[in-house]
């Protein structure tokens, strides 16, 4: 087989030097979104938690190429020559000549010295994080096959490595999260963990060659990238600033335009009674506290942490920050440890929120859960002595929610607000697996987007109350880069097209196999699609998906990625299907 051209290592070197980037981007972005949102977990003495988390990407990146690279590496030119685009993103200054085989040979030793559970940790343990964890995953398995097809060349050894990365990417997250589960300490220990790592890849021994170059600054010994301008604080941002990012934020979300109007109508009453405030004017004092009524995966998380934002920027709570828990981070194993481990998690989140998932677990219908019941009472004195300091906001399943509120006086003449969550419907699935693609830069051609929408419609319309709505998505999405990983593997030539490109046979579906897949998109489907230019909306077959289309109300063209289905004729037909679960 012939070595690739010189256009095809060009080729890869781009795109590599993209991926290298965009991983940067993502631990820096994930570092910032603590420090900015969630401080309390910083334990109040991690303040350069963003280069921490810069430095854990160098780790992260230096192991994927390892995995990706041939043991010669170092004496193949095409890899060697990727080794000096990933050095000269970590120290800022390309290694040239017989150097570059000295430093590739160091950077494949040093990777040795790391641990995957290490360098994930963050996503997989820290809630603001979890949702990142597929691009994090998906950027790994793109790097790894550049390195891996660097030379053209595609061999047993080269899959298996490959597919090997799959599993220990997925053992490493299964292994740290069954690690953490239960631990009330859970996210401030794992950020005093990343701090640790940060403090050991900075211990790195530099390999001779850099003896022989100008010294390296301190962050470039750290691992930082040097080549892009090094990541700056975010500006201060006022109060008003401040509210109409988090105003954006909410409105960006997919769906739950119930949710956005109540939110709306609330930040609006809020910003009234502080202007009457203002004017020494009579004001009412309406509890804050609030129940999340809805099934898993239907973004209460998401609009919890918008809402202690909002609840910031008004001057409401001083902070602003969301504090997440359940029943086991309150409730304690033998008598008399409950209540100072309620008040323990209740003091994380003074001046926030408190967000308690699956509530109701908190009550038993039999009146015998005693530690429950000492979490709720601990509870419910917070909420009230603490009003000015505190929102608690209840979350879980809506007839078990609605049950437990009803059936305490205490809960239910403090919570003021219930908001329900519906089902993401097949459309807005859809855009939420969509938009996980486009942050991890892939793209999906018409017959991809009918396969993803099928899948998910019957999904939807056999659904119960365990449905996993936008976790589905997410699910669909991780196995879906699995299988691209998979498929490319017996590739020899990697092209930038094939590596950001998902093709029909790359969706999975869960519960869904591909036959069933198969026989659904069979089936004919209309959508209905909005006009980018006018906004009206008209039906369109799910064929026309991502094709110029011609908008009946203005005459415009505009291009559909996604739509809702209307046929209900389709739409009877997968429900009766009643394909057995794979």
């Amino acid at each position: 087989m012939d070595t690739p051209n010189d256009d095809a290592i060009l080729a890869s070197i781009r795109t590599y030097r993209e991926a290298l980037q965009q991983t940067r981007d993502l631990f820096i972005s994930s570092g910032r979104q603590i420090v900015d949102h969630d401080a309390w977990m910083l334990d109040g003495g991690e303040t350069d938690f963003v280069s921490q988390m810069d430095d854990l990407h160098s780790g992260f990146i230096m192991k994927v190429f390892a995995v990706g690279a041939s043991s010669q590496a170092a004496n193949l030119i095409e890899q060697r020559q990727l080794g000096r685009v990933l050095l000269t993103h970590l120290w800022g200054k390309p290694i040239m000549g017989a150097q570059l085989r000295e430093a590739v040979e160091w950077l494949l030793d040093e990777a040795e010295n790391f641990e995957w559970h290490d360098l994930i940790q963050p996503f997989i343990v820290l809630p603001p994080l979890r949702d990142r964890w597929g691009e994090v995953m998906a950027l790994a398995i793109r790097m790894a096959n550049i390195v891996a097809k660097a030379d053209g060349l595609i061999g047993t050894a080269d899959a298996a490595r490959l597919r090997q990365l799959q599993a220990d990417l997925d053992q490493a997250a299964a292994q740290t999260e069954a690690h953490f589960a239960g631990d009330s300490r859970t996210e401030r220990e794992v950020v005093r963990k990343v701090g640790e790592d940060s403090q050991r890849l900075r211990k790195n021994p530099e390999p001779p060659l850099r003896q022989a170059s100008p010294a390296p600054t301190a962050s470039a010994q750290a691992g930082p990238t040097t080549t892009e301008p090094a990541a700056e604080p975010e500006p201060q941002l006022s109060p008003e600033e401040r509210l109409q990012k988090s105003l954006a934020k909410l409105n960006e979300l997919i769906g739950l335009e119930n949710i956005k109007e109540q939110v709306s109508t609330l930040t609006n009453f809020l910003k009234m009674e502080a202007r009457r405030v203002a004017e020494g004017l009579p004001t009412t004092e309406p509890s804050l506290h609030m129940s999340f009524v809805g099934n898993p995966g239907t973004g209460k998380t998401t609009v919890a942490r918008i809402i202690a934002d909002i609840f910031g920027a008004l001057g409401v709570l001083d902070k602003g920050q969301l504090a997440e828990t359940d029943r086991s981070g309150l409730v304690a194993e033998y008598a008399g440890q409950t209540g100072p481990k309620t008040n323990a998690k209740i003091d994380e989140a003074l001046d926030g929120v408190l967000f308690i998932d699956e509530a109701y677990t908190l009550i038993d219908a039999s009146g015998q859960d005693q530690y429950g019941r000492e979490a709720i009472q601990t509870l419910l004195k917070r909420m009230e002595d603490q009003r000015d300091r505190l929102v608690v906001i209840l979350a879980g399943y809506p007839n078990e929610m609605n049950t437990m509120i009803r059936s305490n006086p205490g809960l239910s003449s403090r919570v003021g607000t219930t908001m329900e969550f519906i089902d993401y419907t097949p459309g807005e699935l859809s855009r939420i697996f969509g938009l996980m693609c486009g942050k991890a830069k892939y793209e999906l051609p018409s017959e991809t987007r009918r396969r993803v929408l099928h899948g998910l419609t019957f999904l939807y319309a056999t659904r119960d109350r365990h449905f996993g709505n936008g976790r589905t998505a997410r699910n669909a999405f991780e196995r879906t880069v699995r299988r691209l990983a998979n498929r490319l593997a017996g590739i020899q030539e990697i092209t930038r097209g094939l590596l950001v490109t998902i093709a029909p046979e790359d969706i999975e579906i869960p519960d869904l196999s591909d036959e069933q897949l198969d026989a659904l998109g069979k089936l004919p489907m209309n959508v209905e699609v909005q006009c980018d230019h006018c906004q009206a909306k008209q039906p369109i077959a799910d064929t026309c998906l991502a094709t110029e289309v011609v908008c009946t109300a203005c005459s415009k063209t505009f291009e559909p990625g996604w739509g809702e289905p209307v046929s209900e004729t389709a739409k009877a037909a997968e429900a009766e299907t009643q394909a057995p679960k794979s």
